[in-house]
């Protein structure tokens, strides 16, 4: 058993029934660890992934409209490990227990960030037009996203230092400026779209600004990145250009001397070449306005389709960090992170991580563990022991800054306009990512706010 192994397999959950699925007899494959996993099983009988053919797909968890009882039943079922398809016939461990997605998120030796390890690009089970492919590349880019160990810890670095800098007050200005600016262009409708029209673009457009891009530039990204989304692998010259539009924007920051993200990156030497500088600006920008993007919508969404929160909340019994909190405790802007890849054969729970499976952290069903819940559920309120900002080496570089921008974002909003949510909660529709949980669309109705005489 691997020290992993011993880390997590302390016994199993009260009532949890026997391994399903697994085949008597396998034999380990050569080299392959056969000494004795949780609970006394033996490796060679612990359960593989080929093992099972009736796997959930992992979407299912985030666009269900109750993704704790999907959750749920993979847990009644499988236990703290459970398989899953990526897409239909691309397997994945999914991990649903707190204590092992700790494990996992601390143990960048067996479990890599770099996809290009991933067996099943010998197995050759991603399609020619498979959305997976981005994600899952043979040839990843050279981000600190993408690696473990001393690269990643220098390519970090460089983040850590821009994003040290960032002005907390300024930026508070900032997101201020920029909602209220969004929010004049829908107000005199008396009906906006939340999302599409305010949740995508306040993150997007703040961090652009930080990162100092000309406000024509951040059009032209914002643009190519919807385009690149919506046309998905093939979307090679779309990713050309935007890697010339960053790259001729970080040789200006560079000698301009700014002190924004981009001049930051621009000047750091941890970098090697321009096209690591390039690549950094792009995932940093990507990840944390979606990130963002979820989180705000969330918020929103909980605001005005939970009678409870909004209660409390327009009542004054909770201000909007306790708010913002719950969302991260209830659900999860995140809830599956993006896969992992053994690098050695490994015992998790009574699963048999093969060398080269993907594994894939589920924050939200470690945030809704049993084992870890308190049994009054108002003793959440103000806890932030959840996993939403991750663990580990790849932890979130900047939380305090995360929450600067969605605390305002949504603050402002609420505010500033009285809205309600335009249909049934219950007809809610969510974007159908697997690694991002947030409505499709968030139709909302308000007053018409009247003119002030500065305004007229």
């Amino acid at each position: 058993m691997t020290e992993l192994g011993r880390m997590t397999g302390a016994g199993h959950a009260p009532g949890r029934t026997a391994r399903p699925g697994a085949t008597p007899g396998a034999k380990p494959a050569p080299g392959r660890t056969a000494g004795a996993g949780p609970g006394g099983i033996p490796a060679q009988q612990a359960l593989r992934l080929g093992d099972v053919h009736d796997r959930h797909l992992l979407s299912e968890t985030t666009a269900a409209d109750d993704p704790d009882d999907v959750y749920s039943r993979l847990r009644e079922r499988w236990g703290p490990v459970a398989p899953v398809d990526l897409e239909p016939g691309v397997p994945a461990w999914l991990v649903l227990g707190h204590a092992e997605v700790v494990a996992v998120m601390r143990d960048d030796r067996t479990f890599v960030k770099d996809p290009s390890t991933w067996r099943g690009h010998d197995e050759e089970l991603l399609g020619p037009h498979s959305g997976l492919r981005p994600l899952i590349s043979r040839a990843p880019q050279h981000t600190a996203i993408h690696q473990d160990g001393a690269e990643h810890m220098r390519l970090r670095a460089p983040i850590d230092d821009a994003l040290e800098q960032v002005d907390e007050i300024r930026t508070a200005v900032v997101v201020r400026r920029l909602c209220t600016m969004l929010i004049q262009r829908f107000e005199r409708r008396g009906r906006a779209d939340l999302v599409a029209e305010y949740a995508a673009a306040v993150p997007f457009l703040v961090m652009s600004e930080l990162a100092g891009y000309d406000p024509e530039d951040a059009q032209r990204i914002q643009e190519i990145i919807q385009a690149i989304f919506d046309v998905g692998p093939d979307a090679r010259d779309l990713r050309k250009e935007l890697g010339g539009i960053v790259r001729t924007h970080l040789a200006r920051s560079a000698e301009r001397g700014t002190t924004d993200i981009a001049g930051v990156l621009a000047r750091h030497p941890a970098f090697q070449d321009d096209l690591e500088r390039a690549q950094t600006l792009i995932a940093l920008t990507s990840i944390a306005s979606t990130s963002l993007l979820s989180w705000v919508a969330q918020t929103l969404t909980l605001v005005l389709t939970d009678e409870r929160f909004s209660n409390r909340l327009r009542g004054g019994r909770l201000n909007i960090d306790d708010a913002l909190d719950e969302v991260l405790w209830r659900s999860t802007p995140n809830p599956n992170m993006v896969p992992r890849y053994a690098t050695r054969d490994v015992l998790l729970d009574d699963k048999l991580i093969e060398r080269g499976d993907a594994v894939v952290m589920s924050v939200h069903a470690a945030n809704h563990d049993p084992a870890i819940l308190p049994d009054d559920q108002w003793e959440e309120i103000g806890n932030r022991a959840h996993l939403s900002f991750g663990g580990g080496p790849h932890t979130c570089p900047a939380p305090r800054l995360a929450r600067v921008i969605a605390r305002i974002a949504a603050e402002t909003l609420v505010r500033r306009l009285h809205v309600t949510f335009d249909g049934d909660p219950a007809d809610l529709e969510w974007a159908p990512s697997p690694w991002l949980r947030y409505p499709a669309r968030l139709p909302v109705t308000f007053p018409v706010p009247r003119r002030t005489d500065e305004e007229r």
